[in-house]
């Protein structure tokens, strides 16, 4: 674990002093230590985790010459007849051999008769009593997969370091594998601060808001690789909050809280962190909303701080703290899906900040871009918009003014393959 100079490092006002997103994610990652502890997971359960190792085909696929399409297997090529001796499905034992002048009725996955030259599909022939013809010159290895074309014995199977899923989990299995060994689980505490904030359930009075920040959190690290503790709502004072991270970090490799990481003279968490035996940096971010997130570690556990407005919240999480789960899981990190979009809309603007805004798609472009418009009022505490957005646009921090076909980035909610 990297030591963290305690000093702000955009001090001043100026936006120029602001850092881009990729300087304050690869600062993140300068703070994750890959976890090193292992364990083994059964198929598919393991979907999700990350795997600690390389994985090693223990035997060829195919494991068994077999054809490819429902059909003839044939003892030669060409277009000659065949005289159908027998027939063979998926499953049936390999045994017995073709002639030249020999064929076997046979379905799609049952192994190839010794002999075979070639399979012809069933459309492509012509059958006369026990005769079987060719349309066409069929030519030798035509529809048989063979052994090994797809995996070799002793192949990489799945690179260490790579995030499972549903492709993972079938490859393995062809294999053989009933598990996969994998990077244990990432502990993560999550808690609020601010005194105004109730959980829902619980009594309000003047002044008071319910907790937004903590649930959405929960539910965005709600992968198979994160196990995630929830500390609640922590009063705004510095004794409290130190209490709170000294116990946090005791037991977890991530914090992530959300509100106080701004410089108002209630926000107590970066003096908490420093008072706690961690080390704190407060970044701004040049993206609008989400300035302001705070990176430090208290021991082992890195520090992640997030802002209070649920859309910056929301945001920050998205750029920052998806790349440090990857971090400490030692995977590679996972690029956000980012699309060309134009703009179906005039917005007038403050230039200086990379700017994300809930939107919708409401057409197509000639070049065949979507088109995007915004959804409701901005604001970085504004919750609807991002219900009724189909993902986020973004304008880059030099543009002032956006007219309709302006080029824009689109990052949608929803990816159909869901992978």
């Amino acid at each position: 674990m990297k030591t963290l100079i305690q000093t702000d490092c955009c001090e001043g006002n100026s936006e120029r002093t602001l850092a881009s997103i990729d300087e304050t994610v690869s600062r993140a990652l300068d703070l994750c230590s890959p976890l090193q502890e292992t364990e083994n997971v059964l198929l598919p359960e393991a979907v999700g985790r990350v795997t600690a190792g390389d994985t090693i085909s223990l035997f060829s696929l195919p494991i068994h010459e077999h054809s490819a399409v429902d059909g003839y297997a044939l003892g030669g090529a060409g277009k000659n007849p065949f005289a159908i001796v027998g027939r063979r499905i998926a499953g049936d034992n390999p045994k017995g051999r073709i002639r030249d002048n020999e064929a076997m009725r046979i379905m799609t996955g049952a192994p190839t008769p010794a002999g075979t030259c070639a399979v012809v599909m069933q459309e492509h022939a012509r059958v006369t009593d026990d005769i079987v013809t060719p349309d066409f010159n069929v030519p030798p290895g035509d529809n048989i997969r063979r052994v090994g074309e797809d995996v070799k014995a002793s192949d990489t199977l799945v690179r260490s370091g790579t995030r499972l899923d549903a492709r993972h989990t079938a490859l393995l299995t062809a294999s053989g594998y009933r598990s996969a060994s994998v990077v244990r689980t990432i502990r993560v505490a999550v808690f609020s601060t601010g005194n105004e904030l109730r959980d829902t359930g619980v009594g309000m009075g003047p002044g008071h808001i319910f907790d937004t920040n903590r649930p959405m959190l929960k539910t965005l690290l709600s992968s198979g690789n994160v196990d995630v503790s929830d500390f609640g709502i922590v009063p705004d004072t510095r004794d409290e909050i130190v209490r709170v991270l000294k116990e946090a970090a005791a037991s977890h490799d991530l914090i992530i809280t959300s509100g106080g990481v701004s410089v108002g003279e209630e926000d107590h968490l970066k003096p908490a962190v420093i008072e706690a035996g961690g080390a704190i940096e407060s970044w701004r971010m040049a993206i609008k909303p989400g300035k302001p997130i705070a990176l430090g570690n208290i021991g082992k556990a890195v520090y992640l701080g997030l802002p209070g407005n649920p859309l910056a919240c929301f945001v920050d999480f998205l750029l920052v703290g998806r790349p440090i789960l990857d971090g400490l899981t030692g995977a590679a990190r996972r690029a956000a899906i980012v699309q060309q979009a134009k703009a179906a809309f005039h917005w007038e603007r403050r230039a200086g900040r990379h700017e994300f805004f809930p939107c919708n798609i409401v057409g197509t472009s000639d070049e065949g871009l979507p088109l995007l418009e915004k959804t409701g009022r901005a604001g970085s505490a504004r919750l609807m918009p991002l219900i009724e957005a189909d993902g986020l646009g973004a304008v880059n921090a030099g543009c002032a003014t956006v007219e309709p076909g302006s080029r824009l980035e689109f990052y949608p909610f929803r990816a159909d393959m869901g992978l």
